[in-house]
């Protein structure tokens, strides 16, 4: 699954979560209901000027858009890992070792 159709899923789990047709969020948006179809299906990443319409009026943060159910793969998750560590100072490093070891089995 590529970005778009991640996004799209995601897109598409929050608008029925809110109960919203696919019309009505593009009402909220100002766009056209294809539009919404092109997002959904992963053709299309929406403006970001009518994501945010449409998160302020849900009442998410627009983040929200962006977390997605799917797995990383481990290479990406350590190295994401890596760069948080790293951008860490020695006293946060410390901490975040004492936190990693209480989650090791």
């Amino acid at each position: 699954m590529n970005k778009k159709q991640l996004f799209g899923k995601r897109f598409k789990a929050i608008r029925k979560k809110f109960g919203y047709t696919q019309d009505k969020m593009a009402e909220i948006a100002g766009i056209e209901p294809q539009s919404i179809s092109k997002i959904e299906s992963g053709k299309n990443f929406p403006l970001l000027s009518n994501l945010d319409k449409i998160a302020i009026k849900l009442g998410i943060e627009l983040e929200d858009f962006f977390y997605y159910d799917h797995k990383v793969c481990e290479d990406d998750l350590k190295a994401d890992l890596i760069r948080v560590f790293d951008s860490l100072d020695q006293t946060d490093k410390e901490k975040l070792l004492r936190i990693a070891k209480i989650f090791r089995v």
